[in-house]
Order: C-alpha cells, then structure tokens, then sequence
C-alpha cells in the first residue's frame, strides 16, 4: 500500500540537525550534526555507540524533547518541518502517520489496562471507528504481527504475556494506523535470541507489506546487518558514516565503523576463534564538550595525523553513495586496529579440578496446598524453575549457560551463589558441601563466589561514590585494613581499566560501561574462585562489551578465576566458555565442551537457538527454525520431553511420554538428552533431517 507515495521521494528528511539541551548541570550537545532520508518502503539503521545521540535523533523526530532545548536544522516529514509545527498538529501525527516502539514494551503498555483496550483506544482517537470497528481491527492487527489467538489475546493484560509478545503488542499499536514512518528504538534489545529473531522476521515483513520508511536504531550490529538497507554511523552527536549496509560492513570508510566491525565476537558456530577482540580506547567525546575545529574521534582513532587535531572533517562522499567524515578514509582498512591478538587457548585435553560441581539441583517456588488452606482441592502446584540439573565448573574454566527467558538460567545462578535456597540437591565448592542459602554459609565460602548482575546501576547505591562498593568487599569478604582497603581498591580500578580518580564519583557520573567495571572490581575484591555474571555484557555497547570481555578473560589468566557466565548473545557466549549449559523449561538440553555443543549434531533446541542468532553480516542467509509460543509454563511435571510441544524435530508420541535420556555426544563430556538417535541428527543437514523424521514412525 504507497497511498500515492513516490518510491523516490523520502518519507522523512534530516538535514544538518542539532540538538542542544540546557540543564542545570550545563549544556549537553546532543546532536551536533546529522543528516540524513528514508524512503518508503526502507529501513535505514542507525548504529553508535551509548552517548552518540541515536535516541535523541529519533525523538526529535516525534517531537518529544523537553522545553529547554535548542532545534538547529530541519527535520522534514513528508515534505514539513516537525520542529516548527504547532502542539495541535504533532498530537494528531504522532501514532497516526508517525508512529515509535520503544525499547522496553513492559514500559510503554499500561499496566492496568487490558492490552486490546489500549490498542483499541489508538484506533478510536486517530481513525475515528466505533467500538466494535475498532475491536475487529484490533484482533486483525493482532493476527497481522503474529500473535496466537488474535481474537481473545486483546483480553490479557500487559503482565500476563511474554516480552516478545508485549513488543508484538507495541508493534501493531504502532502499526493501527498505517504509518508513514516507523521509528523502532532498541525494540530487541532485552528480548533472548529466539524472540528476537521473530521480531526481525516480523520488520522485515512489514517493511514490505506496509511500505512505510522505518528508522531502526540499535547497537546490535548483527541485527542491523539482518534487517537494514542502508546504515547511518553516529559518532558524538554527529553522522560519521552513511552507506548501503553491504558496504557498511563489507567496507567500512571511517576508523570509527571499523572498529565497531572489529569489535563484535564471531557468529556463534564460525570457524576463526584464535583472536581476541578488539576494542576501541577511551570514551565517546563528552556532550558537555564544544567541540571546536578538531575531529571528534581524533582521540581515540588509530590513524589520526596532526591535522586531526586542527581541522574539523566535511562529510566526503565515494562511489555508490558512500559518505563518510575522515579526512583519511582512504586510508581505513582491517588492519589500523592492529593484527588480531592470539588467544592462550586452554586445551580441552587438560582435566581442571572442579571448583563448583552441582548434582540433581532443583529449585521449585511455592508448595503444593489446598484450596482452602487445610481442606478442599489441591491448589495451584509449585513452579519448577530447575528439575534435577547436573553440572561442573573447572578450575580456571566458564561456564556459558544459555538458554531463552523462563528457562531457568538466573535461577540456576542465584541458586549456586545461595540468594535463592535450592529445593533440593546438592552444591559443592571445591569438595565442601554449601549450604541452601548464603546467610548459612561459611565467611570463606562466602568470599570465595561473587556475582555480577545484568544492570550495574541497580547494583550500586546511587548515594554512595563508588568506592564504598569496592572497599566494603575488600574489608567484609578479604580482611584488609582501611588502609590496605583503599590501596588496593586503587590497583583494582587500573586493573579494570579505570582512572583510581572514579572511585569518588557516584554511578550516575559513570556510564554503563564504566559502571560495569566497577561491579567487577567489587567482583575482583576478594579474589573470589568463582564469579556469577547474569548477562553482564548484554545491555553493553559492542565495543565496551569488547573491552569488558577481554578484562574477564584477562583476569582469569592471571589469577585461575572460574566463570558461570549466563547470557543470549550466542556470540559472547562462544567467544568465553570452555563449556556450555543449554536450559530449556529447568531442564538440561545439552551439556558439554563448547566446540562439541555449538557444532552439529545438537540437540533440536540447540539447533533452534544458534539458527536465530544475529550474524553482522549482510549477506548471511538466515536459517529459518522459529520457535513458536514461549516457554510453557513450569507448574506441572512434563511426562515426556520438555520441548517436546515447540520442537521442530518431533519424532512422534514417545517425546510426549517418555523423559528423553542422556546420550554421549560427539566427545567426551558431551551429553544430550533427545530421543533423536546421535547419527541421524549428525548424518543429515536440517532440511533432511525435517523430512526424515517427518515419515519415521513412532517407537
């Protein structure tokens, strides 16, 4: 559907935009230079770092800043300039023929309200239907972007669905008046890798159904890879890279863009793993900064001259539309951020000495009760958040633990940390028996495991600088003197890359990278022999996640730390663990050495998890195993295979009653638990393997 739109003519214009706030604090420059268009029909990403001004371009674009603020340039849609239209006309454009999914859905839905009424209320505003116009369109919006029983789901509220079932719901809000331009801001962001293969399936999809301009923001450059047509590059506030997205990552003509590229872990079952990453210096040149006649990534660029340091670049342009802000361009290759480090590659011959080793761990929630407290029927039954898992973590060695939302992989490690009792099993630390939860545990033992969370800044008391985090561990968990404390809390900040000087800041002085790494100095203190990291890069820019994994592994050669490392980047999780925990519904998939499980054969679940995996290159062909529904809910006992109801490789009606047993994989260690024989899943590609099993009968 064009509505009479030319092909050619761009929905949406920005031509040298700024955006300056004022704030008590001083000024903020924002933006301080960016152009760019879309057309119909297009999905332009726009990539940069935290700090670069990504949000704030595709705000102003809606018209959502704040009063104290400066507009320079020209923001034109369809041709008008959003910046200068009056409230009136903005009310009636934003969700009608401008619309925005937000990052976080939990946010943009109301809670109290039930999801259909909310898009219903859309529809009534903007389209003017009646209400039970606009409840049939609803259910047709709903059924548009995928969602299971279009007719009934409208009745659910925000909290009764999945994540990637609330941003579907976001989605076709944003889509309930045929937009001409979609603004999707990190809309994958916080989703696990399966879901947010689905939401990209789904843009793409629209892209060509609905025909409407679409400004995808993110971080995530293997997700612009698989949904872009053309890549903007933000640096600073400013356009440092505009290109076709083949030529983007193919051949990158800006330091900055290069070591973005260079920066990201490879897909998760590639073939290059000998090097570390690398990462890219420094910080983003500070808003609060004016700028002046200097390139502003001068600082941290590889090949800066003299001249860089006196003179501001212009926006140069090559062939194919290739612009680019360097004076230099010519002169970016792979090489400028240096030849890939050798990694000291652990052999997996080498037995370690288990640090941590758990054996049948359960952990349930609730207890079985009767309805009415003593008497009557029984109750709800307790949720089953782990069912008899087994695992061991190496002297030295980590663990990646993955799996999607609701599998039990945070559980798991707030069980092995002791923040949650265990229902049942056992936990070894080193030979000794832990204790069910840590208030029972010994002061060493206590000492000895650490945990890093997925948000620093709800880990950090906001009232206190940062050394209070550091130096309470160093005191409390490894006995040290307040003198001893602080001289030590000094070393820990070098070690992680931090000026000693941070540790009188407080965490909303820092930004999310360099509050990540106070967390892991406070994790460092005591010199622990495990550490816990729930998604502790997740949330992280490409190239300070780089720089955050290269600490971590750095550390580990150093001192012989252990990692339990839970994330849904299957690429981080390649490039860190010896071994890997696949959890699907608290129960184990597969288990095994990281090489034998990211490799075929593997279980279906496996196989599922790494096909959806983002891959920071255009012109990868996406395999297409999409899971449907979620992760069922963990109430009831499963009387057969706990994927059974979602997996693609469903043999017949032994997956539904029968629990699959272990069997060996492909080396030693390597176990996985499917009733699939191990030579059909390693004799067939799964296209094969789809049509064999499909006319095999059940046992």
């Amino acid at each position: 559907m064009n509505d009479g739109r030319r092909p050619d003519v761009p929905v949406a214009e920005i031509k040298d935009l700024a955006v300056t706030f004022y704030t008590p604090r001083g000024t903020v420059r924002a933006v301080r230079d960016v152009s760019f268009e879309i057309r119909p029909g297009e999905v332009l990403g726009l990539v940069g770092e935290s700090g670069c001004g990504k949000s704030t371009v595709a705000f102003a674009m809606m018209g959502y800043l704040p009063g104290a603020t400066r507009v320079d340039g020209e923001i034109l849609f369809e041709g008008r300039d959003v910046a200068t239209m009056p409230a009136s006309e903005l009310q009636d454009l934003r969700g009608s023929r401008i619309a925005m999914v937000y990052q976080d859905p939990a946010t943009a839905l109301n809670p109290t309200m039930r999801v259909g009424l909310q898009l219903e209320e859309v529809l009534k505003e903007h389209m003017g239907l009646s209400t039970q116009e606009a409840r049939d369109r609803a259910a047709d919006l709903f059924e548009s972007v995928g969602l299971a029983d279009p007719q009934h789901i409208g009745r659910r509220y925000p909290h009764q669905l999945s994540g990637g079932m609330q941003q579907r719901v976001v989605i076709a809000m944003a889509l309930a008046c045929d937009p001409h331009l979609l603004i999707m801001d990190e809309p994958t962001t916080g989703l696990d890798v399966t879901t947010e293969a689905t939401i990209l399936d789904l843009v793409i999809e629209l892209k060509d159904r609905v025909d409407a301009a679409i400004l995808f923001v993110s971080h995530n450059l293997g997700v612009i890879a698989r949904v872009a047509d053309r890549v903007t590059v933000m640096y600073a506030g400013q356009t440092v890279e505009h290109a076709q997205a083949r030529d983007i990552f193919k051949s990158p003509r800006h330091p900055y863009t290069s070591g973005l590229i260079s920066c990201v872990p490879q897909p998760p079952t590639g073939e290059e793993e000998g090097n570390r990453l690398t990462s890219i210096p420094g910080a983003v040149y500070a808003a609060q900064e004016e700028g002046g006649d200097s390139c502003l990534f001068a600082p941290r660029c590889p090949i800066a001259q003299e001249s860089c340091s006196t003179q501001a670049p212009a926006m140069a342009t090559s062939e194919n539309d290739h612009f680019a802000r360097c004076t230099f361009s010519g002169d970016v290759t792979d090489e400028i951020w240096g030849e890939g480090e050798a990694r000291n590659e652990r052999s997996a011959d080498q037995p370690a000495e288990p640090v941590l080793t758990a054996r049948n761990l359960r952990r349930f929630y609730g207890r079985q009760r009767k309805k009415y407290g003593f008497f009557g029927p029984q109750g709800r039954p307790p949720v089953r958040a782990l069912v008899g898992i087994d695992f061991e973590i190496g002297s030295g060695r980590t663990l990646g633990v993955v799996g999607e939302s609701g599998s039990g992989k945070t559980t798991a490690a707030r069980a092995v940390v002791g923040l949650v009792p265990r229902s049942g099993g056992e936990l070894q630390l080193n030979g000794d028996d832990l204790a069910r939860s840590v208030e029972k545990r010994t002061g060493s033992q206590r000492a000895a495991m650490r945990m890093v969370f997925q948000n620093p800044t709800a880990s950090l008391n906001p009232r206190l600088p940062v050394r209070h985090a550091i130096i309470r561990s160093l005191r409390k968990l490894a006995g040290l003197t307040r003198e001893e404390s602080r001289d030590r809390a000094f070393e820990l900040m070098e070690a992680v890359g931090l000026d000693p000087t941070y540790l009188d800041r407080h965490p909303q002085e820092l930004s999310g990278g360099e509050q990540q790494r106070v967390a892991l100095a406070g994790a460092f203190a005591a010199s622990p022999a495990l550490i816990v990291a729930d998604e502790a890069v997740s949330a992280l820019d490409v190239s300070v996640q780089a720089q955050v994994l290269n600490l971590l592994e750095e550390h580990q050669r150093e001192t012989g730390t252990s990692y339990m490392f839970i994330t849904h980047d299957l690429g981080v999780v390649r490039y860190v663990s010896d071994d890997i925990l696949v959890l699907y519904a608290g129960h184990v998939a597969e288990y095994g050495p990281a090489e034998a499980v990211l490799n075929a054969p593997s279980h279906p679940y496996t196989e599922a998890l790494l096909s959806a995996a983002p891959v920071p290159d255009p012109d990868a062909e996406p395999e297409h195993i999409r899971l449907e529904g979620s992760v069922p809910t963990l109430r009831s006992a499963f009387k057969g295979c706990a994927f059974a109801g979602r997996c693609p490789r469903k043999i017949g009606e032994i997956c539904d009653t029968a629990p699959p047993t272990r069997q060996a994989g492909t080396g030693p260690g390597h176990d996985i638990y499917c009733h699939i024989p191990l030579r059909q899943l390693d004799a067939m590609d799964s296209s094969e393997l789809a049509r064999e099993i499909a006319s095999t009968p059940a046992d």
